[in-house]
């Protein structure tokens, strides 16, 4: 009796040892934010997925994260357990899967303001089924999400930029062909192959057409200059890029499209990260919203550059909004009414 529970407690020592050193190459490891652009404040989750690629079971796996302090953990996380950081949180959450199992863990955070956030990576603990040892594997990956900015809450901004819009219409349906080229937009495969604008979609690298207004609806350019020729105000370029946002918010509400231009140096990010063309709609604002969430304090390039950027793009007849921190910057501008400069510094 006493060789047979001596051999029972090899065996189940030799098979504890055995699992603990194989459950993490057993587990496969990802994560990724819910949401790539997300809103100051706006809770959202990044996913850990764990899965069990082996035939065994893995008895008991702890996931463990170090936010910096940007990231707050917020208060319904389903956790093990939290630690205070110097600077940040510690969060745990313990699970175990079955052999081929895999699961979803779930880790709800918000950020309060606007810019690009790597993600912590997850730190992978395993035990074995008695509680005595641990193992440690660590992942690398790259991760990230994008704040945008808040949105500017006076009420100047879009009464200023309502009168403006309604002058334009009115201005353009009376001196102008109210049938115009106001824009240009990717081919869909079902426009007329004389819709095809050539020259733009040499410059593109894909097949662009021409986008016509039928209507004394107005179609406009955001133009945002961050370059400021005096001392840098960091808070005045914040403001530069909240009052942005209002605009956008406002004309997104109007239903009047319109395309986005920015001379900012960008934090990561993949394409053209100074324009978005000609659009409406969710998905265009939140690409606009990301390029101000990557948007830094210095400029790529001057204010003189991005305007003729922006006219080169749209053409003569576009009205454009500037929003500018100040307008030391700004070039001589024409006075025919087709330009609102939005000057964050009297805002």
């Amino acid at each position: 009796m006493i060789a047979f529970l001596i051999i029972f407690i090899v065996i189940v020592l030799w098979l504890q040892d055995w699992v603990l050193e194989n459950s993490p190459q057993a587990v496969e490891v990802n994560f990724w934010p819910e949401e790539n652009v997300v809103d100051p404040e706006d809770v959202f989750n990044i996913i850990v997925e764990l899965k069990n690629i082996k035939s065994f079971p893995v008895y008991f796996i702890r996931v463990n994260m170090a936010f910096p302090k940007e990231f707050t953990v917020a208060s319904q996380a389903k956790l093990t357990a939290t630690r205070k950081l110097k600077d940040g949180q510690e969060i745990s959450v313990s699970t175990w899967l079955k052999a081929g199992q895999s699961v979803k863990i779930k880790v709800p955070v918000s950020i309060a303001d606007r810019g690009r956030y790597y993600l912590p990576n997850p730190v992978l603990y395993f035990g074995d089924f008695l509680g005595l040892k641990q193992k440690k594997k660590e992942t690398l990956y790259f991760r990230e999400v994008v704040v945008a900015p808040k949105s500017y809450g006076s009420d100047d901004v879009k009464q200023v930029l309502g009168k403006f819009i309604g002058e334009y219409s009115v201005r353009r349906f009376i001196y102008e062909d109210p049938v115009l080229t106001v824009g240009f937009r990717e081919y869909s495969g079902r426009e007329p192959m004389k819709m095809i604008s050539w020259k733009q979609s040499a410059s593109k690298q894909q097949l662009m057409v021409k986008e016509y207004d039928h209507t004394i609806e107005p179609v406009l350019s955001v133009v945002l200059n961050v370059e400021m020729a005096g001392e840098k105000s960091a808070q005045l370029i914040e403001k530069t890029y909240s009052v942005a946002r209002s605009v956008c918010s406002n004309l997104e509400a109007k239903g009047i499209s319109y395309g986005f231009y920015n001379n900012a140096q960008m934090l990561g990010g993949t394409g053209d990260m100074h324009s978005v063309d000609d659009g409406i709609g969710m998905h265009h604002f939140r690409k606009i919203m990301e390029r101000m969430g990557r948007g830094m304090h210095i400029h790529a390039f001057g204010c003189d550059v991005l305007l003729h950027n922006a006219q080169k793009a749209t053409g003569n007849e576009r009205g454009l909004i500037i929003i500018t921190p100040d307008t030391s910057a700004l070039p001589a501008l024409s006075s025919d009414g087709r330009q609102l400069i939005l000057n964050v510094t009297d805002c």
